[in-house]
């Protein structure tokens, strides 16, 4: 009964709900029209229901990296109803030189679990910054090589604390990691990502107990040694 109602009926409008609230504005409901319209070519709006397929028009739109999920259906109104969630950024990749410096505003941002997906052109995402020569070679970070590292990058993302003192992550070719903060200015190194919880809870007992009445006492903090900090 459905269908043969869907025969008869013609679609009325577009309804985009662009779901979530992950704090990214890739897209608007006007790049999610274009998209599912293949920029204005296939109107949808005034055809038959019946013979809009669903399933092509989800395709369309989740062919932009930047939507994570997309539900496409059909409503009683006779309204082609389109739901999508776009990535949350957890990270900033920016592809560096060896000695640091930032090449270009080339990169990629990385999802909550381990995903690459491309900047946007028109909203660059408030963010961590990663940096460094391992990102290079990698085309995600879900292998369990590099679980320790996004696990750190998650922490940093969910920690109210080191999320406002930690303003870039730079990883080696080894693995090896090195912070850079937004108070004092300091370079931390870290060492690998094993272990990291406890290094942060010695780090944050350290500047409680040491750096409270100046933050800009050291440059360099080094917490790669067991049982260490050394300063300079």
């Amino acid at each position: 009964m459905a269908e043969n109602r869907f025969s008869k009926q013609r679609c009325n409008n577009l309804v985009i709900n662009i779901e979530g609230d992950s704090g990214a504005h890739f897209l608007n409901q006007t790049d999610i029209r274009m998209l599912a319209t293949e920029n204005g070519g296939d109107a949808l709006a005034g055809s038959r229901l019946n013979e809009v397929r669903l399933s092509d028009v989800e395709a369309r739109i989740k062919s932009n990296k930047l939507i994570k999920k997309c539900q496409v259906y059909r409503d009683l109104k006779g309204n082609l109803v389109i739901n999508v969630e776009q990535e949350r950024p957890l990270a900033r990749w920016i592809h560096s030189s060896p000695n640091g410096q930032w090449r270009n505003a080339s990169g990629r941002y990385i999802n909550e679990e381990g995903a690459f997906f491309p900047l946007s052109d028109s909203y660059s995402a408030r963010t961590l910054l990663v940096t460094g020569p391992y990102f290079l070679s990698r085309k995600n970070l879900k292998s369990e090589k590099d679980k320790g590292l996004l696990d750190l990058i998650r922490f940093l993302d969910e920690d109210p604390f080191w999320k406002a003192q930690v303003a870039q992550v730079e990883v080696g070719n080894d693995g090896e990691i090195s912070l850079l903060t937004l108070l004092g200015d300091q370079r931390i190194e870290f060492g690998t990502s094993e272990g990291f919880e406890k290094k942060f809870k010695k780090i944050r007992l350290f500047y409680e107990r040491v750096l409270s009445q100046d933050w800009g006492r050291f440059s360099k903090i080094s917490v790669k040694f067991q049982d260490q900090i050394v300063c300079e």
